[in-house]
């Protein structure tokens, strides 16, 4: 299946990966786009089927505009190993040039909107067949490239293919997606590897989940209790931590299961009827079983956190809709991934596990990845409470969740105010706060 590719190299004067077929591989089908100067710059789309990369050369690159049609000329298969290839391929060689991965993931078959990502056998037939026919429909789990994508056969002759975005909420005909010309693997550029810049460490791979450090297959959990956060004194900065906004709103484990979503609140009550919207979100995405841990927040009318507003709209949710207490929205912002198609991810450091979450999460309206900063924490900690948050969480990069458990891992640090107020009364309380009070009705 190799041949093509071994009588067009000489492995004794190139670093590409020599010819040798790799065994089955678990878990999902992976993907790679590598950017590549040869004498032409150009991308090379590779898909990977039955144990090789099927390849494509696209001179124009990948368009997110559904209306532009690229072309991409089928050539030789590749090696599994050639995914994570980066570097010169030396004067006189073929496809001489620089090279570097320039996107990864996984994808799956989407014909009929239905997905494979946990089930190869399936996925893989289903590519045969598309091969055969000379057309393509799959989705793409990707750092840049997401989405469901199309690769057509021309009349014109078997080589000549069409690469198609289909319209969906990742088709835009004003994003230039080629302006982000860095490598996913290095970071490095081409002019970089023009220069004589090498990346820093060996390239390493988020798209293969079995290859994730820590990662155990295991069936899918009946339920998941969140991780929880030390309290510290004061903000700080350390290059082993990162650091995110600290949201306020009600914190939820969502476990989604062939199509059917259940969110749990952090005692592990189900909350999935509060939050139709979010529901929806979450049914839309591209795997077969996830379970992520996140922040339901509101928003009021000038797009501010509004928790009142959230909690207003939780004990009226049969009597009003979020219009009556100002909500311009009801978002799931999801800062970790717990599980994935097959795969526990409790023992993977949580610097990976947010890389996946980030490349595999389709966001939405309702449906966010919650950003994480990394660098001087105090200046960060002090922009967040500049923006009216409460402050920041700490997390440990190479932290592993450790579910139900308050970990110094995690250290939530926040802003205190204090003044000297008359209580003049209170509300009851409701739902999880049942046995004391609702609120207090404060003066000064």
């Amino acid at each position: 299946m190799l041949k093509d590719y071994s009588g067009k190299r000489n492995f004794s004067r190139t670093p590409e990966p020599g010819p040798e077929q790799q065994p089955e591989a678990e878990g999902p089908l992976t993907f790679v786009v590598q950017m590549h100067a040869a004498r032409r710059l150009h991308y090379d789309f590779r898909l990977e089927v039955d144990g090789v990369l099927k390849s494509w050369s696209v001179p124009a690159g990948p368009s997110l505009n559904p209306d532009v049609k690229r072309l991409a000329v089928m050539v030789e298969d590749h090696p599994l190993d050639y995914a994570s290839f980066e570097g010169v391929i030396p004067a006189g060689q073929y496809g001489a040039g620089q090279v570097i991965v320039w996107d990864e993931g996984d994808y799956s078959p989407d014909e009929e909107g239905k997905f494979h990502f946990a089930d190869r056998q399936k996925a893989q037939e289903q590519m045969r067949e598309g091969l055969a026919k000379g057309k393509l429909s799959f989705s793409l789990r990707g750092n840049k490239l997401k989405g469901s994508w199309t690769l057509v056969r021309m009349k014109s002759g078997p080589e000549q293919w069409l690469l198609i975005k289909h319209r969906d909420d990742f088709a835009s005909s004003t994003i230039d997606i080629l302006g982000k010309n860095a490598s996913v693997a290095s970071g490095l550029t081409i002019e970089d590897i023009k220069s004589g810049r090498k990346p820093d460490s060996p390239p390493f791979s988020s798209a293969k989940l079995s290859e994730l450090p820590g990662v155990i297959q295991a069936p899918f959990p009946a339920i998941e209790s969140p991780m929880l956060a030390t309290s510290a004194g004061a903000p700080f900065s350390n290059p082993d931590w990162l650091f995110e906004p600290k949201l306020d709103g009600y914190r939820t484990i969502a476990m989604v299961q062939n199509g059917k979503t259940r969110l749990l609140s952090r005692r592990g009550q189900d909350v999935t009827a509060k939050y139709s919207g979010v529901v929806e979100g979450l049914r839309r995405q591209p795997a077969a079983q996830l379970a992520l841990d996140g922040e339901i927040i509101a928003l009021d009318e000038r797009g501010k956190l509004c928790f009142q507003c959230l909690q207003s709209y939780l004990e009226t949710m049969n009597r009003a809709n979020i219009q009556d207490h100002n909500i311009t929205a009801i978002i799931y912002y999801v800062f970790d991934l717990l599980y994935l198609d097959g795969y526990d991810l409790h023992n993977v450091p949580l610097v990976l596990r947010k890389r996946a979450l980030e490349r595999v999460l389709y966001p939405s309206k309702q449906v966010r990845f919650l950003e994480h900063f990394e660098g001087d924490g105090v200046a960060i900690y002090q922009s967040a409470v500049g923006q009216g948050l409460e402050g920041v969480i700490a997390k440990q990069k190479h932290s592993l969740y450790r579910p139900g458990q308050r970990s110094a891992d995690w250290l939530k640090i926040k802003s205190t105010q204090t003044d000297d107020f008359v209580i003049g009364g209170y509300t009851e309380g409701t739902g999880n706060r049942g046995r004391t009070f609702g609120a207090l009705l404060l003066g000064n």
